[in-house]
């Protein structure tokens, strides 16, 4: 099902930098440029080394790509495979991240949306460095989101797992044509807006505060974590975060809360 390496991620402090070692000490070639990430091409075969200095994002990140993610998700079942993420719209076909059953995460994506070839070759575009859906999706009301997020007045890091968060998404989509956005992809839209000047109100401190836990609770939560602590504002509404919930939940007599979780994770320090 692993068709080939598609691309290496590689988180580095300065791009460019590390853009001139790379292209001028280890010899690869600069392929295109973007404000925070530049893509780079081996001398032989189609990989491309993306150097990023994005702190939400893994050090590393291996991606695969496949023939198909969406086939792939229909038939999880028969196949065995655990999905972390479900397919989304990314670049020119789909993404996805899958767990194996060692706990390592694997992106995979394909190109089933570009109708410009038949090869299975990967065929990278402008402006998709990172090959992810984007931001911002068109077809959603980007000034209702932030209207539903002022109405409610709950600040961001403080609304997953909430009731607030629950009446936002639910008013939110009810007037989206189908297929309506997932929980996950409303929380990154906001996650989104919040990086923008302007996108969304200062509504003051966090209406909750994370409990205070034992040194050793917190550093076991930093292990369940993993490399996705770079990324975890990516987290909330993802089968990933239900499971870290679960598994840390099992070292106390009553556990917490999902929101509870995440106000913790989020205040842990990179």
């Amino acid at each position: 099902m692993l068709k080939r390496l598609d691309r290496i991620l590689l988180r580095v402090p300065n791009v460019a930098a590390a853009t001139k070692f790379y292209t001028e000490t280890l010899g690869l070639n600069l392929d295109r440029k973007q404000d925070a990430a530049a893509a780079l091409r081996f001398t032989d075969g189609d990989t491309e080394l993306v150097l990023h200095d994005d702190s939400r994002r893994c050090d590393v990140e291996i991606v695969f790509g496949v023939d198909d993610v969406r086939a792939m998700y229909e038939l999880r079942s028969d196949l065995n495979v655990s999905f972390v993420s479900a397919p989304q719209m990314a670049g020119q076909g789909y993404r996805a991240t899958i767990r194996d059953p060692f706990g390592n995460v694997l992106v995979i994506v394909d190109r089933t949306l570009d109708t410009s070839r038949d090869d299975p070759a990967p065929t990278h575009v402008e402006g998709a460095l990172f090959d992810e859906a984007p931001d911002e999706d068109p077809a959603h009301d980007r000034e209702q989101l932030v209207k539903l997020y002022t109405q409610i007045g709950r600040t961001a890091d403080d609304l997953p797992y909430t009731r607030h968060f629950e009446e936002l998404y639910s008013l939110y989509t009810r007037s989206l044509s189908d297929p309506k956005p997932t929980a996950n992809e409303v929380w990154r839209q906001l996650l989104t807006l919040r990086k923008k000047k302007g996108g969304l109100p200062k509504l003051g401190p966090a209406v909750s505060k994370p409990p205070a836990l034992e040194p050793e609770h917190k550093a076991h939560l930093k292990m369940l974590l993993g490399d996705a602590i770079g990324r975890r504002d990516r987290l909330p509404y993802t089968e990933e975060f239900d499971k870290l919930v679960e598994d840390f939940n099992k070292q106390f007599a009553r556990p917490y809360a999902p929101h509870v979780v995440w106000r913790v994770v989020a205040t842990l320090a990179k």
